[in-house]
């Protein structure tokens, strides 16, 4: 699917080799779009491809004709570990890159930079501030604390500067190659496991990787200056992902039901997973009105799950 991309001639892309990043590239490709890559890979992936061994040390240079920057980098996993290891690397790679990446581009005279940030940030306090002493809070998520801080330094600069910014809040994101508690969840089907959770009710917003990308292009273009746009296409629950998953497949299914108490004996003898188990529990849907009001369209149902245009 073409989509109008000339309001921009050329986009730098931070984490571009991602399981997000790669498709945004071939969405540029399939669309004779300029493009460069800032990447911690070491791999020789080609000229378009600056390997960033120091995020501190970002090349200025590569910035030159930009006009576009699509900030992807950062660390994903989430965790609720504290210790001092820990909150320096999320630090420097969720925040401090992000900032040293859009002080540049706006020396630089970039148009365009759009921060793309997680929808775990809305459980956040509003009043969360990142310091030596409290910073951090106990039973939170240094990934979505990180990137509420990151999402407040270009707000900061989005008030106090020319350059046009946008955040995309994403929801849980599928495609070919996802990672994370789906993809385990895919191995088993695939498997021929069906787990069924009886005592599990509560949804949680998806979003096609696919719907991601036209997302991105669309509101670097037609965004509003400054804006926060969640980025969520469905809701499901863990029993309907499943079944839609099984149909996708279309295997023979040995059926495992998991019931309450099983789960919250697991919980107890997996105590270093903790989060996973609270995440299960936990109800998470978030809406994409203030996206569909500019009039993009989302297009892409679970049943997508192994399919991808880009």
């Amino acid at each position: 699917m073409k989509q109008k991309t000339q309001t921009f001639k050329k986009t730098l892309v931070t984490g571009g080799t991602g399981f997000i990043g790669k498709r945004l590239i071939n969405f540029f490709i399939q669309n004779n779009h300029q493009f460069i890559v800032l990447t911690r890979s070491k791999k020789p992936l080609g000229e378009n491809y600056v390997f960033l061994e120091d995020v501190n040390k970002i090349p200025e240079n590569v910035f030159e004709g930009v006009d576009r920057v699509v900030h992807l980098a950062g660390i994903s996993r989430d965790t609720f570990k504290q210790d001092e290891k820990t909150k320096k690397k999320y630090i420097e790679a969720n925040i401090d890159y992000v900032e040293k990446a859009l002080k540049i581009s706006i020396k630089k005279n970039v148009k365009s930079f759009n921060y793309i940030s997680s929808i775990k940030v809305n459980e956040i306090n509003t009043d969360f501030s990142l310091d030596d002493t409290n910073g951090f809070k106990k039973n939170q998520s240094i990934y979505a604390l990180t990137k509420r801080e990151a999402e407040k330094i270009v707000s900061k600069f989005s008030f106090n500067s020319q350059i046009k910014t946008n955040i995309l809040r994403l929801s849980i994101v599928y495609g070919p190659e996802s990672k994370g508690n789906l993809s385990f969840l895919i191995f088993l089907i695939k498997k021929g496991m069906r787990l069924k959770f009886p005592s599990l009710k509560n949804k949680k917003s998806f979003v096609h990787v696919d719907d991601v990308i036209k997302a991105i292009n669309f509101i670097s273009i037609n965004g509003n200056d400054g804006e926060t746009y969640n980025i969520s296409s469905a809701h499901y629950d863990l029993n309907q992902i499943i079944e839609i998953i099984s149909k996708v497949y279309e295997k023979k299914y040995l059926n495992l039901e998991v019931s309450k108490k099983t789960l919250d004996f697991l919980s107890f003898i997996f105590s270093s997973r903790l989060d996973l188990f609270m995440r299960l529990k936990k109800e998470e849907i978030y809406s994409s009105n203030k996206l569909k009001d500019l009039g993009f369209s989302f297009s892409k149902t679970l049943y997508d799950i192994n399919q991808s245009e880009f």
